[in-house]
């Protein structure tokens, strides 16, 4: 239960072993946490300074996995950690040597010192009080988190899962106090259906709570949920930079993202609707403030839109949310509660999923008696390995598509990119544009429904495609999208017109700040968007 990053990947590593596996998201794969991330595969410098070491490590060595079996996906980024406060020049000289030494077996490269005048050669608009010189080291980014959510579920469905989107458990099946099944309403027709299972695994994130309950009316360990939100905005800085807030000392990042900046993030508690998270006035005002201490230039009005996720905590309410560990949880709740057959998985980081489902379906395999290796860390995604550029080069002269469109789909796609291009060749009008701001084309459209499970207008904008996460939110490419997805799923005029809707509100909510505020942010015609630099 749950399509997010650690539900996937159990749901993979379930299947590579040979467990016969279904898969329940409620909403779509990616559709939470996952595509709401800072987009980094990364070790965590700020656990260091709180000292958990083995989460470090961990993170570190499965970032070196994630480059290993998506490459297409995960890719080094370089960072930069502006030198200017006394305290963070300590801390610092002590800490990424560390850092680096935890990282052992890295293929990335090492970190160094540069000069006040390397750094700005680095970073012309860094203006910081005080700036000394800054330490360079290397992370991972990835870009597109929803599709390395998506090639986990393909790759499970490839490996025999049955693997459902749109599909709500509404209620477990017991067998005495053994949990044997799940209710499931389909999201979209309203039927309802029984599945039946010998162990049910509970990976729904921040909603984990809401299928405990069924279990159990006050489910222990208590989960804690904050809320981060980042900033996309124009791009403000030319590598990825990190910077501790003058505020409280927290931890946040400048990313170079599809042209633009993406900003954050923010760690505050939740106690509010899980299913409509937006950014506050004062998150942003928090967040604008940190940047222009570095970037004086940068105002409000660079600002596209905001995105706003929840993580899930286990911790008591006596510390700060920031201060409390990204360590994951596993609770078997037959040794908890007595209900035989049930798991939850509470908490964790992206960069650790594939690890974190390792460790779920290892007790999964103790419960069935069954002995069965992971391979989860060696066996590539559907998209690896990457294309070569010499293979970009020649599709694009075989197929009649622009060569910049070519490198398009082969970022998208990796090495399946070619199921796109043929789908556009059978097609007169598949290799027609979606978005004048875009490279994205009709056939992908066609290709997300048939071959990617993509069954609204928000499942292609936002998580099959990234049209719908650039400056514009797919707002002007939301007609001819649905146009397309109306021929091939057979939508009357009527739900067409009710995707486009419910797409509008979705992009709202990520505009919502400003109603409380009276700014506007951004271009304010998305129509102009083809002359903006991103």
């Amino acid at each position: 239960m749950g399509g997010g990053i650690v539900g996937t990947g159990i749901a993979r590593d379930a299947a590579l072993r040979g467990l016969h596996t279904l898969l329940l998201e409620k909403k779509d794969f990616g559709y939470g946490t996952t595509s709401r991330s800072s987009r980094l595969i990364h070790g965590g410098l700020r656990y260091l300074r709180q000292l958990e070491f083995r989460l470090v490590r961990q993170d570190l060595r499965e970032r070196e996995v994630l480059l290993r079996i998506a490459p297409h996906l995960v890719r080094p980024l370089p960072f930069i950690i502006p030198l200017a406060r006394p305290l963070d020049r300590l801390a610092l000289a002590l800490g990424m040597p560390l850092y680096d030494l935890l990282s052992l077996d890295k293929s990335v490269p090492s970190c160094h010192r540069l000069s006040r005048r390397e750094t700005l050669e680095l970073e012309p608009d860094l203006e910081l009080e005080g700036l000394v010189g800054s330490y360079l080291y290397y992370d991972c980014q990835v870009p597109f988190a929803e599709r390395l959510c998506l090639e986990n579920a393909i790759s499970a469905a490839e490996h025999g899962a049955s693997v459902i989107n749109h599909a709500k458990v509404t209620g477990l099946l017991r067998t005495g106090s053994a949990v044997r099944g799940v209710q499931v309403r389909d999201e979209l027709s309203g039927d309802v259906y029984q599945a039946a299972g010998h162990v049910v695994v509970n990976a729904a994130g921040h909603w984990a709570d809401g299928l405990r309950h069924m279990l159990h009316s006050n489910p222990t360990p208590p989960l804690r949920r904050t809320k981060g939100i980042h900033l996309v905005t124009s791009q403000i800085s030319r590598n990825a930079v990190v910077r501790f807030a003058r505020a409280d000392r927290r931890l946040f990042f400048i990313i170079p993202w599809q042209g633009c900046s993406l900003i954050g993030t923010t760690d505050t508690d939740y106690t509010g609707d899980l299913d409509t998270v937006c950014a506050e006035a004062e998150d942003v005002a928090y967040l604008l403030a940190e940047v222009h201490d570095a970037f004086p230039a940068a105002t409000a009005k660079d600002i596209f839109y905001t995105t706003a996720g929840l993580r899930t905590l286990v911790d008591s309410r006596t510390r700060k949310a920031s201060d409390l560990s990204r360590q994951h949880q596993l609770v078997d709740h037959e040794q908890k509660d007595g209900a035989k057959g049930f798991i939850s998985v509470l908490g964790g980081k992206i960069t650790a999923y594939r690890a974190v489902a390792q460790e779920a379906v290892d007790m999964v395999c103790r419960k069935l008696g069954i002995s069965a290796p992971c391979r989860t860390a060696e066996d590539y995604l559907p998209g690896a390995p990457a294309v070569p550029q010499e293979r970009v080069d020649t599709t694009a002269q075989e197929s009649g598509l622009r060569a910049e469109i070519v490198a398009h789909l082969a970022t998208c796609y990796g090495s399946r990119f070619s199921q796109v291009i043929d789908m556009a060749r059978r097609d007169p009008r598949g290799a027609r544009p979606i978005c004048p701001h875009h490279l994205d084309i009709v056939a992908q459209i066609r290709h997300a429904v048939e071959v990617e499970g993509a069954l609204t207008l928000s499942d292609f904008l936002l998580r099959r495609s990234a049209v719908g996460l650039g400056p514009c939110q797919g707002l002007d490419a939301a007609e001819t999208v649905a146009q397309e997805m109306r021929r091939v799923l057979k939508w009357s005029s009527d739900e067409q017109r009710r995707q486009v809707e419910t797409y509008r509100a979705t992009a709202a909510l990520g505009q919502r700040f400003r109603e409380k505020t009276g700014h506007q942010y951004g271009p304010q015609n998305t129509q102009d968007l083809a002359e903006e630099p991103s």
